[in-house]
């Protein structure tokens, strides 16, 4: 790709606003709205590149938002919201970009020759290996996995099944998902140990249920799993570690701020250390080729910031409360089905996350009680919806039935859902002693 065309041009001005975002959280010397305008930059450039499902949502998005700020900015609401609408994102934008990087460490680790394991074990390994590996380059994995696994034949249902579960769970947990950063973000005050002192456990109910479903399924005896062994999982857990770590000693500090440095320190001595010189063509390469991939997660985090600060400023124009009273384990438990339900007719995590902040936050006493509730929806309605980001892709590009899909999850619906309420009630009752 020639560095002189669009994209990859867009690539060096995503490039530029990582490195803006980490200099204002890192020293506040400039604002963080100033490393909001290169990400808009990039999203301009990369309109005709959008994928149409997300652009549609993203311009819905958008256009909510601008108007609900140009009405509540002409009744008399904060100008702060403009700012917050230019800031867009910047610190989850920041952290999708950083941790995009991990790709170039996780491809350098795949052997292609490598002889695929068959059976029951084999796809329940990889089912937890795929997991780990989620859980830091986030989608990346089931392209990599996907790939390897319909390299000579095409991917099977419940091996599309396989890697739908490693996915979505991992967003219950993960600091290196986007689900964390807009939680975290959405739910100011949540902090990221309790989330994953619950998130942890809730995700391996979710992956227990998934190995029974896939080890009980009659084609298993025969599907191909993925060769995990130490190669491939040491980066994602070496990664949890020092995020964990580097939070305990800078609590200062936001998750979304360690995740992005971690990320592109771990990558930039990786590759110093395996690569040397040629290092820099494959981070180049990346730049160039990787970074505009991101547009309709770039677009539809903007889209999302903008949609956040107009329904805000509008609210407090018009002097409108729509919270309830109280946020406890009841409303918490009324909004994640609601939540769930969005996800279901097509609605992205993102804009039900940040909304359902924007309107509940009033009311909110513990915000470790939305964060959960927030990455529980997430988690589940990304598994559930045939619309979710992770189901599209493996209909397009395995050619798997969005039907047969929601036939998996006719019976683990509703059961994560019954777990999530527990989960809510558990910490409720907890906290309350």
């Amino acid at each position: 790709m020639n560095q002189s065309s669009p994209t990859a041009i867009t690539g060096w001005i995503l490039l530029l606003m990582l490195l803006l975002a980490l200099l204002s959280a890192l020293t506040q010397i400039i604002p963080g709205y100033i490393a909001g305008i290169p990400a808009w930059a990039a999203a301009a450039l990369l309109l005709r590149h959008q994928k149409p499902n997300q652009l549609i949502q993203s311009v819905i998005l958008l256009s909510v938002g601008v108007i609900g700020l140009t009405f509540g900015l002409l009744n008399g609401a904060d100008t702060r919201y403009l700012f917050k609408a230019i800031e867009a994102n910047q610190l989850v934008v920041a952290m999708l970009i950083g941790v995009s990087f991990l790709r170039i460490v996780a491809a350098n680790n795949i052997r292609c020759d490598e002889q695929l394991p068959t059976g029951r074990k084999a796809l329940l390994n990889t089912l937890f290996g795929s997991h780990l590996i989620a859980a830091v380059i986030n989608m990346s994995s089931v392209m990599i996995v996907g790939d390897r696994l319909s390299a000579r034949q095409p991917l099977t249902p419940i091996q599309g099944l396989t890697l739908l579960r490693a996915f979505s769970n991992c967003a219950i947990w993960s600091p290196f998902f986007a689900s964390m950063g807009v939680v975290l973000i959405s739910a100011p005050g949540a902090q990221l140990g309790t989330l994953m002192l619950y998130g942890l456990p809730t995700a391996l109910i979710g992956l227990l249920l998934s190995s029974w479903q896939i080890a009980c399924h009659p084609d298993t005896s025969h599907a191909q799993g993925y060769p995990m062994h130490f190669k491939a999982l040491w980066m994602p857990l070496l990664l949890a570690v020092l995020v964990m770590a580097a939070h305990w000693r800078w609590p200062e500090l936001s998750v979304m701020t360690l995740v992005t440095l971690i990320a592109i320190l771990f990558v930039l001595v990786y590759l110093s250390i395996k690569q040397g010189m040629n290092s820099i063509n494959l981070l180049k390469l990346h730049v160039d080729e990787g970074l505009p991939k991101l547009g309709s997660e770039v677009t539809l985090f903007l889209a999302a910031a903008v949609m956040a600060a107009g329904v805000a400023a509008l609210l407090e124009s018009l002097q409108i409360r729509l919270a309830p009273e109280h946020f406890t384990a009841p409303e918490a438990c009324l909004t994640l089905l609601a939540l769930v339900g969005l996800a279901l007719i097509g609605m992205h995590p993102v804009t039900t996350a940040v909304l359902a902040g924007s309107i509940l936050m009033p009311s909110v006493s513990d915000p470790n009680l939305l964060g959960i509730t927030l990455l529980l929806s997430w988690s589940i309605g990304v598994g559930l919806s045939p619309f979710s980001g992770v189901q599209l892709s493996l209909q397009s590009r395995y050619g798997l039935s969005a039907l047969t899909l929601m036939k998996f999850n006719r019976y683990y619906g509703p059961t994560m859902l019954t777990v999530g309420f527990a989960v809510i009630w558990l910490y409720a009752g907890i906290t309350e002693q």
